[in-house]
């Protein structure tokens, strides 16, 4: 995907010469070789820990996991106004996730409920049946290809049973959720999301005139809440809720199934003793940061000697804190017995994840039914796999293969 700002910005006056990165996270340096999408970030740790890149606007770049977790916990001095890189992408309202406290709260009391740890138990049946219906669906043919018959469909389809919607709509949910979360230019992203947004309006009304209990029927709910200001609110949600379930799960599902691919002793451990699996996922979960998130900087700040101006944004990329070794020994290592391991993929602070529970719960499933069903299985050699940099990182093209 191309820089949604090709033109470079100009060096501010504070900002130091030696800060200074050519770097587009778009198309991070090195991936135009190559490489794949962690090894290109990983690049940034070559440099100073705060940098400086004229692409995208301008904009700041924090690329150690010690800055990144104090960033993240000071929500009022890093706004979430502006979450998009670069600055003015974010047309929408999106409670909670572009909201500051202490306003923040009160949408994600909404939301919570519905993912907590017990909530999301109940859909460990589901989540299999759908899980073991797709690996047996490709299984006898010895070749898949997992992006598309797998990681773009299991994780998907339980999200819209969670939401009540119809998952014979998968493509063109995805299409919108695509459009909207990696689109080249404002104009694209506010045509995705007046699409998805026209159709949340008619799912929430029909759920204000019926109520199923579900997370829609709570945000419809919103409307008669004495705190309620605008309907903006409440299609915010419903787009939070709407886009979270498309792509998160799916890229971690497929960068780990390339990491065993690629492994096959880490194979035969997780067939052979499946009793490691929860630490399995946990640990493919710490090493798979996805996420590259915006912050506003709202007051002047310095920080390790760099100054941060009002005004100015910041990019957070998770993948950085998944690759420091500074916090996790052999961080870019996988290793199923670490006890050092700190997961920052759902971030910190007040908007921590709030799916996280799910997430766990659908990567377990994956690797328990995935180890025991096909348990030596290698990367198409035809066909090598393909990563992306965005707001979301993730996988494009992932062709497996296996003896039948």
């Amino acid at each position: 995907m191309s820089s949604s700002t090709p033109n470079l910005a100009e060096r501010p006056p504070h900002v130091p010469s030696e800060c200074v990165v050519d770097f587009d996270y778009f198309n991070p340096p090195g991936i135009e070789r190559g490489e794949d999408v962690f090894t290109a970030l990983g690049h940034l740790h070559e440099g100073p820990d705060i940098v400086w890149t004229p692409r995208n606007g301008g904009h700041w770049i924090a690329t150690r996991a010690e800055d990144m977790r104090w960033i993240r916990s000071e929500p009022l001095l890093f706004s979430r106004k502006e979450s998009l890189v670069p600055a003015g992408m974010m047309h929408t309202l999106m409670p909670p996730t572009n909201i500051d406290p202490p306003y923040h709260a009160r949408f994600r009391a909404v939301m919570n409920p519905f993912f907590t740890p017990a909530a999301v138990g109940r859909m460990e049946h589901r989540i299999r049946d759908i899980t073991i219906e797709l690996i047996e669906g490709f299984r006898p043919k010895g070749e898949c290809d997992f992006v598309e018959q797998f990681a773009r469909i299991m994780p998907v389809v339980v999200f819209l049973d969670m939401l009540g919607l119809p998952s014979e709509r998968r493509g063109q949910f995805l299409e919108w959720g695509r459009g909207y979360i990696n689109a080249p230019d404002n104009e694209s992203k506010d045509r995705a999301a007046a699409a998805i947004a026209e159709f949340l309006t008619g799912v929430l009304d029909e759920r204000d005139a019926s109520p199923r209990g579900d997370l829609f029927s709570a945000i419809a709910a919103w409307r008669t809440n004495p705190r309620f200001q605008s309907e903006d609110e409440v299609i915010g949600m419903a787009m939070v809720s709407f886009l979270a379930g498309l792509d998160t799960v799916t890229g971690l599902l497929n960068f780990t199934a390339w990491h065993l691919a690629e492994h096959p002793e880490a194979q035969l451990r997780l067939a052979e003793g499946p009793e490691i699996v929860p630490r399995a996922a946990e640990e493919y979960i710490r090493r798979h940061g996805l996420s590259n998130s915006g912050r506003l900087i709202t007051e002047d700040v310095t920080r390790k000697g760099v100054a941060l101006k009002a005004g100015e944004i910041l990019l957070v990329v998770d993948a950085l804190c998944s690759m420091d070794e500074r916090v996790c020994p052999d961080a870019r290592a996988v290793d199923f017995d670490r006890q050092d391991g700190i997961t920052d993929t759902f971030g910190n602070g007040v908007h921590r994840c709030v799916g996280e529970h799910l997430a766990r719960l659908e990567m377990r499933i994956f690797l328990e039914e995935w180890t025991r069903r096909i348990p030596e299985f290698r990367i198409d050699p035809a066909r090598p796999p393909v990563s992306y940099s965005g707001v979301v990182i993730g996988m494009s093209r992932l062709d497996l293969r296996w003896d039948i």
